[in-house]
């Protein structure tokens, strides 16, 4: 019994090697195909994880490259917060100082409206025939302040142009008014009335150009002229033209050579003195300037002085 146990598990080794033995032989090449695919695949997997390693490589500077740039740009975002808050803080300042500004415009926008509505009464006070006469005369502020503002003329022509300026025919008119009251006072005809309006006009302080205003010329219309209770000889001859011309005399204004001096031609039957013709009219000598030079009396400085007419 002991020898047939023996001899079966002697039996079954044989044959279990024998299996082994016939398994390698058929495996073996199919262990070995494997073993190279395992070789090929170790290297596939070692090739891989060095393309990790350098891709990771990669993405880590990226990364550590967007991380600086983003850095930047937040502290650049916080700049321009700051730049925008300083730019809040200085606009609303200035708006409050626009607005302190306007209030101050509007207060100093009211307080000229109401000096421009102020209407100066100018008062005038001279002798004729023995008489002392007052004239007076309300003119606004605000009509003197629109002529300042108008441009001055460059030619004797413009001058004839302020003098025929339907702009101050109101105050003209007030004039006439009380130069027509006082004739028919002192009992003068229409021929004597030019003369009358030569006192009044001659009763007016003498003032030059560079002494009242900063020009050394600057002619007045005639306004301005009796705003300012004077002026030199173009503002009281273009004074003189405006009245006469608007009384219904032909007047001229005339230039005198000699002197750079101006004074009014006037056309009046009934004078005995030089004349200077033009137009066929004879315009006799009227000085606007100085007291005392009656229609037809010449200074005796511009006496032998040529003259040019300029009729109104």
């Amino acid at each position: 019994m002991k020898r047939a146990l023996i001899a079966i598990i002697f039996g079954l080794m044989i044959i279990g090697a024998a299996g082994y033995g016939a398994a390698y032989f058929i495996y073996k090449p199919v262990i070995e195909n494997s073993s190279i695919q395992i070789a090929d695949l170790e290297q596939s997997i070692s090739a891989l994880a060095a393309e990790i390693s350098d891709q990771e490589s990669q993405f880590l500077t990226q990364f550590s490259s967007q991380e600086d740039t983003i850095a930047a740009l937040a502290l650049d975002n916080m700049n321009l917060q700051r730049n925008l808050d300083e730019t809040a803080t200085g606009t609303e300042t200035y708006q409050e100082q626009m607005s302190a500004q306007e209030a101050q415009y509007l207060g100093l926008q009211e307080r000229l409206d109401m000096i421009l509505a102020i209407t100066v009464n100018q008062h005038y006070t001279w002798e004729y025939q023995r008489w002392r006469w007052y004239w007076d005369l309300p003119i606004p502020l605000s009509v003197y302040v629109e002529y300042i503002e108008k441009p001055r003329p460059q030619t004797i022509y413009q001058y004839v142009d302020m003098a025929r300026d339907p702009n101050d025919d109101y105050y003209i008119d007030e004039m006439i008014q009380q130069i027509n009251a006082g004739a028919k006072k002192a009992r003068l005809n229409e021929y004597q009335k030019p003369d009358f309006v030569r006192s009044f006009v001659q009763g007016l302080p003498y003032t030059a150009d560079d002494v009242t205003m900063p020009y050394d010329e600057y002619p007045r219309y005639p306004l301005e002229t009796l705003f300012d209770r004077g002026g030199d000889c173009e503002d009281t001859s273009i004074l003189v033209a405006a009245i006469l011309d608007s009384m219904g005399y032909d007047v001229a204004l005339l230039v005198l050579e000699n002197g750079g001096h101006m004074a009014v031609g006037v056309a009046v039957p009934g004078v005995e003195a030089p004349y200077y013709e033009f137009g066929g009219k004879q315009y006799y000598y009227l000085e606007t300037t100085g007291e005392g030079y009656e229609i037809g009396v010449v200074p005796p400085e511009i006496a032998d002085s040529t003259a040019y007419v300029y009729p109104v």
